[in-house]
């Protein structure tokens, strides 16, 4: 795992990653936004790593980068993992449209907003898709809200999924300056206002038939499920990364009660990262990983996030306590994750499921 997050802090070119981390806690301020990064990561070549579905055999590199960003600013981390969903999805559906609509988002030019929170809940059984779909000429009628989704400015990309009257389940992609979309205020957010987030309505949003990027619902996210929780799961190990490191540095004096504690963290965020490993390059082999390997993954990624941002606040001191340090930043990042969907609640309820 060290070579390949070696090769992610090559990948990304040693000026493009201080420029992130640089600017992680003017994110945090409010003072800029995640999008800052995407035309230098397009243009990198950062942005399609792996897609669609380790077609190319690179995502674990892409696993790598999103890890080594997000130990450096979650915000951007974040952001990117949902841009890189946005363009797993219209690589996967691989139609003329999706594949013309990718190319700003490989670009960093559009961003790309995944949308598919419900469809992910509708499919575990446990919710309901949001939005719904009406047929008209030449396509559909799309109305309902979305609660939470990010990447969201009004020439964004949105991958999302709604169900007709007659309950047939789409995936579709929808620019969100489509006349009958409205924008809510961006979320004010624990160390995360910076990833334009808010929620969505749409009054008969129109797209064309061409928009539709399956009608396969439970078979298209069965194909994009591996990378979703691969990528999330780097997220998590990312920030778990450096707070294990910050963690290590503050065990002096009578901090060194916490070495056991330390030590438990940081043997469990090594067997994640074999894990993640493992997992990622298994993603579109002959044996790719199970369902409840990847969900697993997932919830012991956030666990341990958690965890370690608990011990750095408790190994650092005043610095832990004052809001506009770096060791606060990541405690309130790490507080996004067990809320992040799918929650801790979601991952829970489908591992009992998996059983």
């Amino acid at each position: 795992m060290t070579e390949t997050i070696d090769d992610a802090i090559g990948l990304l070119d040693s000026e493009l990653l201080a420029d992130i981390r640089a600017h992680a806690d003017a994110l945090d301020r409010g003072e800029d936004t995640s999008r800052r990064s995407f035309a230098a990561l397009g243009a990198a070549g950062l942005l399609g790593l792996g897609a669609p579905g380790n077609v190319d055999g690179r995502l674990s590199q892409m696993a790598d980068v999103i890890s080594v960003i997000s130990g450096d600013c979650m915000s951007t981390g974040f952001s990117l993992w949902a841009h890189r969903m946005a363009v797993e999805y219209l690589l996967t559906a691989a139609t003329p449209f999706s594949i013309a609509a990718a190319q700003p988002l490989l670009a960093g030019t559009t961003l790309g907003v995944t949308g598919m929170a419900s469809a992910f809940k509708e499919a575990a059984g446990c919710g309901s898709l949001d939005l719904t779909a009406t047929p008209v000429d030449g396509g559909y009628h799309l109305s309902g809200s979305l609660r939470w989704a990010s990447n969201l400015y009004d020439d964004s990309l949105m991958i999302t999924a709604a169900r007709t009257e007659t309950g047939e389940k789409l995936i579709v992609a929808l620019p969100l300056n489509t006349p009958g979309v409205v924008l809510g205020n961006h979320f004010k957010l624990l160390a995360m206002d910076s990833t334009a987030s808010s929620y969505v309505k749409l009054d008969d949003a129109h797209i064309t038939s061409e928009q539709v990027l399956s009608t396969d619902f439970q078979g298209f996210l069965n194909t994009v499920r591996p990378t979703f929780l691969v990528l999330q799961s780097a997220m998590c190990i990312g920030l778990t990364k450096t707070t294990v490191e910050q963690s290590k540095l503050g065990l002096t004096g009578v901090n060194s009660v916490f070495q056991p504690e330390v030590d438990e963290v940081a043997r469990k965020l090594a067997a994640a990262q074999t894990t993640l490993a493992s997992a990622a390059a298994a993603v579109g082999a002959a044996q790719p990983p199970s369902k409840k390997e990847l969900l697993t993954l997932r919830l012991t990624a956030a666990e341990i996030a958690s965890a370690s941002a608990a011990l750095e606040i408790r190994t650092a001191g005043g610095k832990g306590y004052a809001s506009r340090t770096p060791a606060s930043r990541r405690y309130r990042e790490a507080a996004f994750i067990p809320v992040q969907s799918p929650s801790e609640a979601q991952l829970r309820w489908e591992l009992d499921r998996c059983e």
